[in-house]
């Protein structure tokens, strides 16, 4: 009989939960309580990053508690804690931060993010990784399921484990190696589509020389590719520069022409609404550099790709999302308030750019999503009725949800039981982790 893997997962109390949240991974982790044996943790530790609120913290923690068990997680199959309650995995992160290097976590995605967006960084957001590691190692996790985007997480926690089996017991190694879950969780879309007036520039360029054969100064190079987005943007109306495929044409055109000895390699042009600030995140790849940085504009310019308008992101921080447990007017408000393209009545709809039909995508059947694509295709549908069978579909599938949470919430010492009794469970496994780990290092009781 196989071994069923130990998966282990976790969701920080940073605000209301809302649908990016539920199909991008809430859906996920119910299901996976069938595929292994579970580990699922509040991170509120990890949320002291950013939140700076006692009474929030623990409001969102309750939050997530009664939204997990509310759509189906059991903490009976499953082990549910609050990491908080779990400090074994703070120990082990100590140790664990004993052998990474600096230049690890200086490699780290969200944390140069950040820095670019002009965020004063504190130790614990510097950390932040190896705090994570010690998460995904405590229990001895074998599968962590994440998004495309975030397995650089799993990848450090790798060789943070490594370095501590090396450093301290390379013949009996303590930590196992997690593996990366690649999901298909959902991409949802905010209610608004991806727009601002700032500009995020990321390019690479090979090689790193001028024209006079010496190495390119990225200061000057970033102080000359803002001087001529601004100039692009002076000799362009509306009429003609309205998007960032319209500026990356033109880029590409004038930059070629004033920086011939540069071979471009890549490059991305975001529009996000608030300006991070003047400085320029420089990383050396192979044979090339990587250059990131932002250019204030003077309009505001949509996000398009194949000429059409990319939705932004479901994202608390940027006030586009829909609670999981909206109700009511509240929800028909957010419903029909998603952003939509001004179009004649009678005109046929574009589906493929359409806000209102991605969600309705991830509610509907095969045959109502191949009947509304029928009807934006055929035009005089409009925009107000798709809002309506979305808001429909919706108030269905989440109201058997909403009564569960309700009755969960009724009982105020609910969750703490629930969360305390899967602490108990945790801190079983994590403890015997943490003892080998101790020992390894010449703590405690020899293994």
């Amino acid at each position: 009989m196989s071994v069923r893997p130990r998966i282990l997962s976790g969701v920080q109390p940073s605000g209301t939960l809302h649908l990016g949240n539920y199909f991008g991974a809430i859906r996920r982790h119910v299901a996976m309580q069938d595929e292994g044996e579970c580990f699922f943790f509040i991170a509120d530790y990890h949320a002291l990053t950013s939140l700076r609120d006692p009474r929030a913290l623990r409001e969102h923690t309750r939050d997530v508690a009664l939204t997990y068990l509310a759509v189906g997680l059991d903490p009976g199959r499953c082990v549910f804690y609050r990491q908080s309650d779990v400090p074994e995995v703070t120990e082990l992160s100590w140790l664990l931060a004993t052998v990474t290097g600096m230049g690890l976590l200086e490699r780290a995605h969200s944390y140069k993010e950040k820095v670019a967006r002009g965020i004063t960084p504190s130790v614990g957001l510097f950390t932040y990784p190896v705090l994570m590691a010690a998460d995904i190692l405590a229990p001895q996790a074998d599968l962590v399921p994440v998004g495309q985007d975030q397995d650089q997480h799993v990848e450090m926690t790798r060789d943070i484990a490594q370095l501590f089996n090396n450093a301290f017991c390379p013949s009996d190694p303590v930590f196992k190696l997690p593996v990366a879950k690649i999901g298909e969780g959902a991409r949802v879309p905010g209610t608004t589509f991806e727009k601002g007036t700032v500009l995020q520039v990321v390019t690479a360029f090979a090689p790193r020389r001028n024209d006079d054969g010496g190495l390119v100064d990225v200061d000057s190079y970033v102080r000359a590719v803002r001087t001529l987005v601004v100039e692009l943007l002076a000799a362009h109306g509306e009429e003609r520069l309205r998007s960032t495929e319209d500026l990356a044409g033109l880029l590409d055109q004038e930059h070629a022409r004033r920086f011939p000895w540069l071979d471009v390699v890549e490059r991305a042009l975001r529009v996000v609404a608030e300006h991070p600030g003047e400085q320029a995140i420089a990383t050396p790849r192979h044979d090339a550099v990587g250059v990131e940085f932002y250019v204030a504009l003077d309009r505001v310019l949509f996000l398009t790709k194949n000429s059409r308008r990319v939705a932004a992101k479901m994202s608390k921080s940027q006030g586009n999302t829909i609670p999981i447990f909206d109700e009511g007017k509240s929800l028909k408000k957010k419903v029909m308030g998603i952003e939509t393209r001004l179009v004649d009545l009678a005109d046929p709809l574009d589906w493929r750019e359409d806000i209102v039909f991605a969600l309705y995508e991830l509610v509907a059947t095969p045959g109502e999503l191949a009947a509304m694509r029928a009807n934006y295709e055929r035009g005089g549908f409009g925009f107000g009725n798709a809002k309506k069978a979305l808001l429909e579909k919706l108030d269905a599938l989440f109201a058997p949800f909403r009564d569960k949470r309700k009755a969960l919430a009724a009982d105020p010492s609910l969750v703490e039981d629930v969360l305390r009794d899967g602490a108990k469970r945790a801190r079983a496994v994590i403890g015997a982790t943490l003892e080998s780990a101790r020992a390894a290092c010449g703590l405690g009781r020899p293994r």
